[in-house]
């Protein structure tokens, strides 16, 4: 497989579009596109920003075996459904979609953080 392929399944596998990887990563729309068609390959920038969206490791990422094993994939996104079912604007969704990609630990980190900045307030 290549990098290519390895960006699509993992997109599949973690219920996630171009779009989501984008806003997750910073990289813009088009050059994503052309990294799922295989038009051209991320810089190394790029591409530990996507590796680190999926929360593997960039060898992981552009591996011949990526997917292979699907625990690689552990961090699985809150269902679409769910979160459009929630009665608050669009930007709240995102933050609901990006913390449910966060592992545990980084979960627990921003729930303290939260915690401290509204006793703040």
């Amino acid at each position: 497989m290549n990098f290519s392929e390895n960006l699509k399944i993992l997109l599949d596998k973690q219920n996630l579009k171009q779009a989501d990887l984008c806003r997750l990563t910073g990289i813009q729309t088009s050059l994503m596109s052309e990294y799922v068609k295989g038009k051209k390959s991320p810089t190394i920038k790029n591409a530990i920003a996507i590796a680190d969206a999926f929360r593997i490791s960039l060898d992981t990422l552009v591996s011949n075996q990526v997917l292979s094993d699907n625990s690689l994939v552990s961090a699985k996104p809150m269902p679409e459904n769910i979160i459009n079912e929630l009665n608050v604007d669009n930007e709240i969704k995102q933050l609901v979609k990006e913390y449910s990609l966060l592992s545990d630990d980084d979960k627990e980190l921003i729930k303290k953080m939260i915690n401290s900045l509204s006793k703040k307030n």
